[in-house]
């Protein structure tokens, strides 16, 4: 960790190790806003009468949320968040099949078009939730979190 608590680099680096402290499936998965506390409570008394069903099972199942996406934040979360080297926002999203290939298509051709960034488009599309978003890049990006939604033309880099 960076020794100058001043700088954004060191914040950075502080939220990420606080936000990989571990949390259960149903709080990372509110925290995301990809469910609600509601759809929790109804998973939890199904999982009271269905011990041996997992919480992601049960939300599933019920259409809350894809079984990709509860395998991911169940197995790979917690190891995405304290890799030090990061792949691109949209191979996150994809991997958690909350954005498809088709949806990730047209995030990255708006994006070479407009020079806007990957997930500010993905929000705009009505592809992801803004407070996705921000779970997002608060637990794999901190230091993106107030950054411009535009990217540097000049760089030609992209958020895929």
């Amino acid at each position: 960790m960076p020794s100058d608590p001043s700088t954004p680099k060191y914040n950075a680096e502080l939220l990420r190790l606080l936000s990989t402290q571990p949390k259960n499936l149903g709080t990372i998965l509110q925290e995301a806003d990809l469910v609600s506390s509601l759809q929790i409570e109804a998973a939890l008394a199904t999982q009271a009468d269905h011990p041996k069903l997992r919480i992601g099972e049960i939300l599933a199942s019920q259409g809350s949320i894809k079984s990709e996406t509860a395998d991911f934040f169940a197995q790979d979360w917690s190891k995405v968040v304290v890799q030090p080297d990061k792949r691109a926002l949209g191979y996150y999203l994809r991997q958690a099949a909350i954005l498809n290939s088709a949806q990730i298509e047209v995030i990255l051709a708006k994006q070479r078009a407009t020079g806007v960034r990957f997930g500010t488009i993905a929000v705009y599309q009505g592809f992801l939730k803004s407070t996705t978003l921000d779970f997002f890049l608060a637990n794999l990006f901190p230091e993106e979190l107030n950054v411009s939604p535009f990217i540097n033309m000049y760089r030609g880099s992209s958020f895929f």
